[in-house]
């Protein structure tokens, strides 16, 4: 079972909270990829499905709980793989349908008595947090996921949006443009300072979340905590990760530097040894050649506590520049 679906699994088990959160909830699952058929009398059935069991049975409950009624529940076989399974949640009773699609702010009508749908998230969604969070919550289990985060941090929705489709001449229609519909979710995930990114990709608005702050805060909103803490776990384990990698490339960088300076060194201390005679040299420019041909891995603070007296590491430093100039200035000559 992959992160995403853990997830959803988990979001599925939690407390259903008060008649007007589970409504904003009902709402953002409808929303985002409920099916609504109207037939020529306009009388409509309603249809969620999805290929995750646990969100399957979570709309089933709200329906089940909010309008005591037993929607049908059909499991079916898709395409995609061979044991692969798709849930729909239907209800088609007409008069049940309207009342649920109105009560959620799907469905409304003007004065004329003429339907038409909400294109974007309803505005009594907006009057509280709570409901809002409860919005949220439904559009994730409805279109969203999440990519494992030991590999990158990633959440999306997909604007799959709910469709309704006139049985009488056979034409789907969806409610509204996607990008729409998802810069209103936007819009809501902006009250919370979470940044998000609104992009078409295929034939689909997708709305998408990619730095790990902004995942966790819409995880902490949708009361997803269990899969926040894994993530904030995963989060810290990844910096200390790169932590020791980033110290382990400086020190090796550095050896590598000391290797390369001591290569030179020992080659220019070698060049006078067999010209001048390292003896013929001054005393601390002897000392620190020999000190270097004695220790070629040491780095110039080792050389220089190894000198006596003791030698800081301006000082060492400075000698070894001088037998390199002494050593260019022989091979010029």
């Amino acid at each position: 079972m992959t992160f995403s679906a853990l997830l959803k699994k988990d979001i599925s088990k939690l407390p259903f909270g008060t008649k007007v959160c589970q409504r904003a909830e009902l709402s953002g699952i409808v929303g985002a990829i409920a099916l609504i058929a109207v037939d020529e009398a306009g009388g409509m059935t309603l249809g969620v499905k999805t290929e995750n069991p646990a969100v399957a049975k979570r709309c089933y409950q709200l329906i089940k709980g909010l309008y005591q009624i037993k929607p049908q529940l059909k499991i079916e076989k898709t395409k995609k793989f061979k044991e692969h399974r798709a849930y729909l949640v239907a209800v088609e009773d007409p008069v049940l349908v309207k009342k649920i699609l109105q009560d959620i702010d799907i469905l409304s009508y003007n004065a004329m008595g003429q339907a038409f749908f909400a294109n974007q998230v309803p505005e009594n969604i907006k009057k509280q947090q709570p409901r809002i969070k409860a919005y949220i919550r439904g559009a994730f289990l409805g279109c969203g996921s999440v990519s494992n985060p030991e590999k990158t941090y990633h959440l999306e929705l997909v604007g799959k949006r709910t469709q309704i489709q006139n049985k009488s001449n056979n034409l789907s229609l969806e409610i509204s443009e996607q990008s729409t519909y998802l810069q209103s979710v936007k819009a809501l995930l902006d009250e919370f300072d979470i940044k998000s990114n609104l992009i078409h990709r295929k034939s689909h608005w997708v709305l998408y979340l990619k730095e790990g702050e902004s995942v966790v805060n819409f995880l902490n909103v949708i009361g997803a905590h269990r899969g926040l803490l894994e993530m904030e776990n995963i989060r810290i384990v990844k910096e200390m990760r790169n932590d020791i990698n980033r110290q382990v490339n400086c020190e090796t960088a550095n050896l590598n530097k000391t290797i390369v300076a001591s290569y030179d060194q020992i080659a220019a201390i070698l060049t006078l040894k067999e010209t001048l005679g390292l003896k013929n040299l001054p005393k601390n420019l002897y000392d620190i050649a020999e000190v270097r041909l004695n220790y070629p891995d040491a780095s110039i603070k080792e050389l220089g506590e190894r000198l006596d007296p003791p030698v800081g590491k301006s000082g060492v430093y400075h000698r070894l520049k001088k037998l390199n100039q002494l050593a260019e200035d022989l091979k010029r000559k």
